[in-house]
Protein backbone atom coordinates (compact mmCIF):
# COMPACT_ATOMS: atom_id res chain seq x y z
CA UNK A 1 0.00 0.00 0.00
CA UNK A 2 1.05 3.57 -0.92
CA UNK A 3 2.28 5.90 1.51
CA UNK A 4 -0.61 8.21 0.31
CA UNK A 5 -3.18 5.40 0.22
CA UNK A 6 -2.23 3.62 3.65
CA UNK A 7 -2.76 7.74 5.40
CA UNK A 8 -6.06 7.96 3.86
CA UNK A 9 -6.81 4.80 4.98
CA UNK A 10 -5.95 5.58 8.60
CA UNK A 11 -7.67 9.42 8.37
CA UNK A 12 -10.80 7.32 7.59
CA UNK A 13 -10.86 4.41 10.20
CA UNK A 14 -10.40 7.27 12.55
CA UNK A 15 -13.09 9.02 11.19
CA UNK A 16 -15.36 6.03 11.80
CA UNK A 17 -14.14 5.43 14.94
CA UNK A 18 -14.64 9.06 16.07
CA UNK A 19 -18.01 9.10 14.86
CA UNK A 20 -19.20 5.67 16.40
CA UNK A 21 -18.60 7.15 20.01
CA UNK A 22 -21.29 8.38 21.56
CA UNK A 23 -21.03 11.95 22.53
CA UNK A 24 -21.62 12.83 26.27
CA UNK A 25 -22.86 16.33 27.74
CA UNK A 26 -19.73 16.68 28.93
CA UNK A 27 -18.33 16.39 24.96
CA UNK A 28 -19.87 19.34 23.94
CA UNK A 29 -18.95 22.92 23.77
CA UNK A 30 -20.19 25.23 26.36
CA UNK A 31 -23.67 27.06 25.21
CA UNK A 32 -25.36 23.61 24.28
CA UNK A 33 -24.13 22.20 27.60
CA UNK A 34 -25.70 25.49 28.93
CA UNK A 35 -29.00 25.24 26.86
CA UNK A 36 -29.54 21.33 27.99
CA UNK A 37 -29.11 22.33 31.83
CA UNK A 38 -31.88 25.24 30.89
CA UNK A 39 -34.70 22.65 29.22
CA UNK A 40 -33.62 19.34 31.86
CA UNK A 41 -37.06 19.44 33.25
CA UNK A 42 -38.85 19.82 30.17
CA UNK A 43 -37.17 18.71 27.23
CA UNK A 44 -38.30 14.75 26.37
CA UNK A 45 -35.83 11.58 26.71
CA UNK A 46 -36.34 11.28 22.77
CA UNK A 47 -35.41 14.80 22.49
CA UNK A 48 -32.72 14.68 24.12
CA UNK A 49 -31.20 11.18 22.52
CA UNK A 50 -31.56 12.99 18.67
CA UNK A 51 -30.11 16.20 20.24
CA UNK A 52 -26.99 14.14 21.51
CA UNK A 53 -26.87 12.54 18.42
CA UNK A 54 -26.15 15.83 16.39
CA UNK A 55 -22.51 16.59 15.03
CA UNK A 56 -22.13 19.68 14.26
CA UNK A 57 -23.01 23.25 15.61
CA UNK A 58 -25.43 24.24 12.65
CA UNK A 59 -27.47 21.29 13.92
CA UNK A 60 -27.74 21.84 17.34
CA UNK A 61 -28.67 25.22 16.43
CA UNK A 62 -31.03 23.89 14.45
CA UNK A 63 -32.62 21.46 16.56
CA UNK A 64 -33.05 23.98 19.18
CA UNK A 65 -34.72 26.72 17.18
CA UNK A 66 -37.23 23.43 16.36
CA UNK A 67 -37.49 23.10 19.88
CA UNK A 68 -38.20 26.08 20.68
CA UNK A 69 -40.60 26.15 17.56
CA UNK A 70 -42.87 22.95 18.79
CA UNK A 71 -43.76 25.19 21.95
CA UNK A 72 -44.48 28.47 20.74
CA UNK A 73 -48.11 29.69 22.55
CA UNK A 74 -48.37 32.09 19.67
CA UNK A 75 -46.58 30.61 16.39
CA UNK A 76 -46.68 33.56 13.56
CA UNK A 77 -45.29 35.93 16.04
CA UNK A 78 -42.25 37.27 16.95
CA UNK A 79 -42.09 35.93 20.80
CA UNK A 80 -41.94 32.79 21.82
CA UNK A 81 -43.44 33.59 25.53
CA UNK A 82 -42.62 29.68 26.63
CA UNK A 83 -38.84 30.22 25.79
CA UNK A 84 -38.63 33.63 27.38
CA UNK A 85 -40.48 32.30 30.28
CA UNK A 86 -37.95 29.84 31.01
CA UNK A 87 -35.11 31.99 30.43
CA UNK A 88 -36.73 34.15 33.01
CA UNK A 89 -36.86 31.13 35.39
CA UNK A 90 -33.59 29.80 35.48
CA UNK A 91 -32.03 33.00 35.94
CA UNK A 92 -33.95 33.34 38.96
CA UNK A 93 -33.21 29.94 40.37
CA UNK A 94 -29.67 30.69 39.80
CA UNK A 95 -29.74 33.44 41.75
CA UNK A 96 -31.92 33.32 44.57
CA UNK A 97 -32.24 28.80 45.33
CA UNK A 98 -28.94 28.27 44.73
CA UNK A 99 -28.10 30.12 48.45
CA UNK A 100 -26.85 27.68 51.58
CA UNK A 101 -26.22 25.06 48.41
CA UNK A 102 -22.48 23.87 46.79
CA UNK A 103 -25.78 23.05 43.97
CA UNK A 104 -26.48 25.63 41.01
CA UNK A 105 -30.46 26.54 42.02
CA UNK A 106 -31.67 25.09 38.72
CA UNK A 107 -30.72 21.58 40.71
CA UNK A 108 -32.19 21.70 44.15
CA UNK A 109 -35.73 20.55 44.73
CA UNK A 110 -36.81 24.12 45.03
CA UNK A 111 -34.86 25.22 41.45
CA UNK A 112 -36.52 21.39 39.69
CA UNK A 113 -40.27 22.78 40.86
CA UNK A 114 -39.77 26.46 40.07
CA UNK A 115 -38.22 25.36 36.43
CA UNK A 116 -41.51 23.45 36.00
CA UNK A 117 -44.24 24.99 37.40
CA UNK A 118 -43.08 28.58 37.40
CA UNK A 119 -43.40 30.56 40.48
CA UNK A 120 -45.98 29.70 43.16
CA UNK A 121 -49.62 31.32 43.85
CA UNK A 122 -48.21 32.00 47.22
CA UNK A 123 -45.39 30.78 50.03
CA UNK A 124 -46.10 30.61 53.86
CA UNK A 125 -43.06 30.46 55.85
CA UNK A 126 -41.80 28.14 59.00
CA UNK A 127 -38.50 29.40 59.48
CA UNK A 128 -38.37 30.78 62.89
CA UNK A 129 -41.56 28.51 64.68
CA UNK A 130 -40.44 26.90 67.90
CA UNK A 131 -40.66 23.07 67.66
CA UNK A 132 -40.05 22.91 63.74
CA UNK A 133 -37.52 22.60 61.07
CA UNK A 134 -37.19 25.34 58.73
CA UNK A 135 -39.96 25.00 56.67
CA UNK A 136 -41.64 26.80 52.83
CA UNK A 137 -44.91 25.84 51.77
CA UNK A 138 -45.54 26.52 48.31
CA UNK A 139 -48.89 26.79 46.92
CA UNK A 140 -50.54 26.79 43.16
CA UNK A 141 -53.50 26.20 40.91
CA UNK A 142 -53.12 23.31 38.70
CA UNK A 143 -53.85 23.56 34.90
CA UNK A 144 -56.65 20.65 34.50
CA UNK A 145 -54.74 20.06 30.60
CA UNK A 146 -51.64 18.70 32.68
CA UNK A 147 -54.33 16.33 34.57
CA UNK A 148 -53.06 18.11 37.97
CA UNK A 149 -55.82 19.06 40.31
CA UNK A 150 -57.58 22.55 41.09
CA UNK A 151 -55.37 23.17 43.98
CA UNK A 152 -51.92 21.48 45.74
CA UNK A 153 -49.50 22.49 47.93
CA UNK A 154 -45.42 21.78 47.72
CA UNK A 155 -43.65 21.72 51.21
CA UNK A 156 -39.83 21.89 51.54
CA UNK A 157 -38.24 21.29 54.46
CA UNK A 158 -34.97 21.65 55.68
CA UNK A 159 -33.99 17.86 57.10
CA UNK A 160 -31.97 18.55 60.36
CA UNK A 161 -32.32 22.46 59.76
CA UNK A 162 -29.51 22.56 58.16
CA UNK A 163 -28.80 22.49 54.50
CA UNK A 164 -30.78 23.10 51.44
CA UNK A 165 -34.46 23.15 51.32
CA UNK A 166 -35.87 19.38 50.18
CA UNK A 167 -39.06 18.78 48.68
CA UNK A 168 -41.33 16.89 51.79
CA UNK A 169 -42.70 13.62 50.71
CA UNK A 170 -45.53 12.96 53.47
CA UNK A 171 -45.69 9.11 52.50
CA UNK A 172 -41.09 8.53 52.80
CA UNK A 173 -40.44 11.38 54.85
CA UNK A 174 -44.00 11.48 57.38
CA UNK A 175 -44.41 14.17 59.78
CA UNK A 176 -42.41 13.51 62.22
CA UNK A 177 -39.39 14.80 59.91
CA UNK A 178 -40.75 18.11 59.90
CA UNK A 179 -40.42 17.82 64.30
CA UNK A 180 -37.13 19.68 65.51
CA UNK A 181 -36.90 17.24 69.08
CA UNK A 182 -36.69 13.68 67.54
CA UNK A 183 -36.55 12.22 70.69
CA UNK A 184 -40.22 13.54 72.02
CA UNK A 185 -41.83 11.34 68.75
CA UNK A 186 -42.34 7.83 70.57
CA UNK A 187 -43.90 6.25 67.17
CA UNK A 188 -43.47 7.91 63.79
CA UNK A 189 -46.23 6.03 62.31
CA UNK A 190 -48.94 7.12 64.95
CA UNK A 191 -49.94 10.08 62.20
CA UNK A 192 -52.77 11.27 64.25
CA UNK A 193 -50.95 12.30 66.82
CA UNK A 194 -48.07 13.84 65.10
CA UNK A 195 -50.46 15.60 62.69
CA UNK A 196 -51.77 17.19 66.66
CA UNK A 197 -48.41 18.01 67.52
CA UNK A 198 -48.03 20.16 64.58
CA UNK A 199 -51.16 21.72 64.73
CA UNK A 200 -50.27 22.94 68.34
CA UNK A 201 -47.57 24.60 66.62
CA UNK A 202 -48.28 25.82 63.33
CA UNK A 203 -51.98 25.14 62.52
CA UNK A 204 -51.71 25.50 58.87
CA UNK A 205 -48.69 23.50 58.52
CA UNK A 206 -50.36 20.20 60.13
CA UNK A 207 -52.54 19.31 57.31
CA UNK A 208 -49.78 19.82 54.70
CA UNK A 209 -47.46 17.46 56.48
CA UNK A 210 -50.17 14.95 55.25
CA UNK A 211 -51.38 15.83 51.86
CA UNK A 212 -49.88 17.82 49.02
CA UNK A 213 -53.86 17.95 47.98
CA UNK A 214 -55.80 20.23 50.61
CA UNK A 215 -58.89 18.12 52.38
CA UNK A 216 -57.56 14.83 50.75
CA UNK A 217 -56.33 12.29 53.04
CA UNK A 218 -57.42 9.12 55.05
CA UNK A 219 -59.80 8.44 58.14
CA UNK A 220 -56.92 8.03 60.17
CA UNK A 221 -54.60 10.82 58.72
CA UNK A 222 -51.96 8.83 57.39
CA UNK A 223 -50.74 10.49 54.14
CA UNK A 224 -52.23 8.68 50.88
CA UNK A 225 -50.11 7.05 47.72
CA UNK A 226 -51.92 9.92 45.85
CA UNK A 227 -49.71 12.57 46.85
CA UNK A 228 -46.65 10.50 45.07
CA UNK A 229 -48.87 10.12 42.02
CA UNK A 230 -49.31 14.05 42.27
CA UNK A 231 -45.47 14.44 42.28
CA UNK A 232 -45.18 11.93 38.98
CA UNK A 233 -47.95 14.02 37.35
CA UNK A 234 -46.14 17.84 38.30
CA UNK A 235 -42.65 16.55 36.68
CA UNK A 236 -44.08 15.22 33.34
CA UNK A 237 -46.20 18.10 32.79
CA UNK A 238 -43.47 20.14 30.55
CA UNK A 239 -43.23 17.24 28.54
CA UNK A 240 -47.09 16.17 28.09
CA UNK A 241 -48.62 18.52 24.98
CA UNK A 242 -45.39 17.95 23.18
CA UNK A 243 -45.04 15.44 20.34
CA UNK A 244 -41.63 14.20 20.04
CA UNK A 245 -41.60 12.73 16.70
CA UNK A 246 -40.55 15.68 15.12
CA UNK A 247 -36.74 15.30 16.71
CA UNK A 248 -36.56 11.24 14.44
CA UNK A 249 -37.58 13.20 11.52
CA UNK A 250 -34.88 16.27 12.34
CA UNK A 251 -32.31 13.82 12.51
CA UNK A 252 -33.77 11.41 9.05
CA UNK A 253 -33.91 14.82 6.64
CA UNK A 254 -30.95 17.05 8.66
CA UNK A 255 -28.04 17.81 6.00
CA UNK A 256 -30.39 16.56 3.17
CA UNK A 257 -32.81 19.70 2.29
CA UNK A 258 -32.38 23.86 3.61
CA UNK A 259 -32.51 25.16 6.90
CA UNK A 260 -35.70 27.15 6.76
CA UNK A 261 -37.43 24.10 4.76
CA UNK A 262 -35.97 21.94 7.06
CA UNK A 263 -37.55 23.45 9.99
CA UNK A 264 -40.66 24.35 8.36
CA UNK A 265 -41.20 20.27 7.13
CA UNK A 266 -40.77 19.31 10.68
CA UNK A 267 -42.94 21.47 12.14
CA UNK A 268 -45.66 21.15 10.00
CA UNK A 269 -44.86 17.41 9.97
CA UNK A 270 -45.26 16.95 13.95
CA UNK A 271 -48.90 19.08 14.27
Amino acid sequence: MRPLTRLAFVVLLATFAVAGQKLTEKDLPEQYRDWLDLVAYHIQPVERDVFMQLTSNRDRDLFMETFWKQRDPTPGTPENEYRDELFKRFRYVNEFLGRGTTREGWRTDMGRIYMILGPPASIERFEATIGLVPCQSWSYYGDARKDLPPQFVLLFYQRGSVGEYKLYDPVSDGPARLLLNQREISDPFDYRALHDKILDLAPTLAELSITRIPGEYNYDLSPSPRNNILLATILNSPRKDVNPSYASHFLNYKGVVSTEYLTNFVESYAS
